[in-house]
């Protein structure tokens, strides 16, 4: 197996796992030396605040729980020079809270070391998930 092979496979799981809404088993996945942050303005923190340690677990337990992936079809691409992974990502998202479906897609850029995704950027219409999660109202 190639490290790319298996990156992508690594990849592959944890948006299986995450799908079926499994909090600790997309934990143990990722690891705990990982980093998560959202690409936007700072004024959208603590979604657009990288996330570590402690905060780490509790921002992938919220993302899980208050959003229903299941209906989003994934392309992934290994850059295995770069370590990195990038994955499109494509189709129905649903605000569990609200009940509020919408289509989007959406970016994840995960870097690896030692084989273990180290740091997770999301590349998404941040305006349409305030507005969806109610963090901000838009007339």
């Amino acid at each position: 197996m190639t490290a790319k092979h298996d990156m992508k496979k690594l990849v592959e799981e944890i948006y299986a796992v995450r799908d079926r809404g499994d909090v600790e088993a997309t934990l143990a996945l990722i690891g705990e030396d990982c980093t998560f942050r959202i690409v936007g303005n700072t004024r959208l923190a603590p979604i657009s605040t990288e996330s570590s340690g402690h905060d780490f677990r509790q921002a992938i337990a919220q993302l899980i729980t208050v959003w229903d992936l299941s209906k989003i079809r994934t392309g992934i691409y290994v850059d295995e020079d770069e370590q990195m992974v990038f994955a499109h990502r494509e189709g129905e998202v649903r605000h569990i809270p609200s009940g509020v479906s919408f289509h989007t897609e959406f970016v994840d850029k995960i870097h690896f070391r030692d084989g273990k995704p180290v740091k997770i950027v999301e590349f998404v219409d941040t305006l349409q998930v305030v507005e969806t999660s109610q963090m901000i109202q838009v007339a």
